[in-house]
């Protein structure tokens, strides 16, 4: 199958212009850098104490925040000498340099860095500051937990940090449980798991289109998302959006899950239109691009009311 991802940096069409618009969004935050020290154009931190503010009064912002970490983040604790290095870190690709800035406004704390990975620029928020990280950091993945095994990791970050473990020959050896910490009931029935997935499509989720032969012009367009140890997580948003698929299980242990019929997409759609929260990064690109390809193909715009905006 010729397949052709709907995000803006592959599209033949589109590709050009994104390019120009990136380097320019590129440019303008490395020169605002530069002038303030580290503040991104156009956006002003958050006070911390502003922050728990929100936290406490129930902001879903920080929901996402915790689906997003819980995709594409990670907790931390590394040798540096005799001593131990506490970190909260989450690297994206530079295409969502912007999201990034987001969520260090929304934090109001961390160190925003930039390097090559393989061939590929990547940016990155990494949150080392242990009065932060106690402060702040911990009482937002308290009050939203994750949902996957992930949650062993933090848990462990979280017992080492409040106990003060400051020298590494102090830290007790470490491997994550694989006792599932959640049922497909519990993570359905969380209060924040809407918010909480549309970070998670945030930071694993894909919409692209596809022809099912390179001969002919018809068209599919698919919702896809997985994450490697993660079996009881995916069958939960399985469940979630109503999917009839099966779940497929590579042999790297990675739950994969892609749709492509009328009534899954209707659900993907309806559901990201109605979450209590929004996609902020490159995502929400993707998946406008995704709605003006469904509009372009009768299979789906003869049966589903498919918006204009989001």
């Amino acid at each position: 199958m010729l397949k052709i991802l709907l995000n803006a940096g592959k599209s033949p069409n589109l590709g050009f212009a994104y390019d120009l618009l990136l380097f320019i969004l590129i440019f303008t935050i490395d020169v605002k850098i530069a002038m303030t020290g580290g503040q991104s154009a156009g956006v002003r931190s958050l006070h911390t104490s502003e922050a728990s503010q929100r936290l406490h009064a129930g902001d879903l912002t920080y929901a996402y925040l915790v689906g997003l970490i819980e995709g594409d983040g990670y907790f931390s604790i590394t040798k540096k000498g005799k001593y131990l290095t506490y970190e909260l870190g989450i690297e994206l690709s530079i295409k969502d340099v912007q999201l990034i800035y987001k969520i260090k406004s929304i934090l109001g704390i961390g160190t925003v860095s930039f390097r090559e990975r393989n061939g590929l620029e990547m940016v990155s928020l990494r949150i080392r500051d242990k009065k932060h990280l106690k402060e702040f950091i911990l009482p937002i993945f308290d009050k939203y937990p994750m949902f996957s095994n992930k949650q062993y990791d933090y848990l462990r970050f979280r017992d080492a940090l409040l106990s003060d473990i400051i020298y590494y020959e102090d830290l007790p050896k470490y491997n994550r449980n694989n006792d599932i910490i959640n049922s497909i009931e519990s993570i359905v029935n969380a209060s924040y798991f809407p918010a909480w997935l549309v970070g998670f499509i945030e930071a694993e989720g894909c919409f692209s289109s596809y022809k099912l032969n390179k001969d002919n012009n018809y068209l599919v367009c698919s919702f896809d998302i997985a994450q490697k140890d993660a079996d009881i997580l995916i069958s939960a948003i399985h469940k979630y959006l109503s999917f009839t698929v099966s779940i497929y299980l590579d042999k790297t242990n990675c739950s994969k899950l892609k749709v492509t019929g009328v009534r899954s997409i209707e659900n993907v759609i309806k559901f990201l239109q109605n979450a209590p929260v929004k996609l902020l990064g490159h995502k929400k690109l993707q998946y406008l691009l995704w709605l003006k390809q469904l509009r372009q193909i009768p299979r789906y715009s003869d049966k589903i009311k498919i918006p204009s905006n989001y």
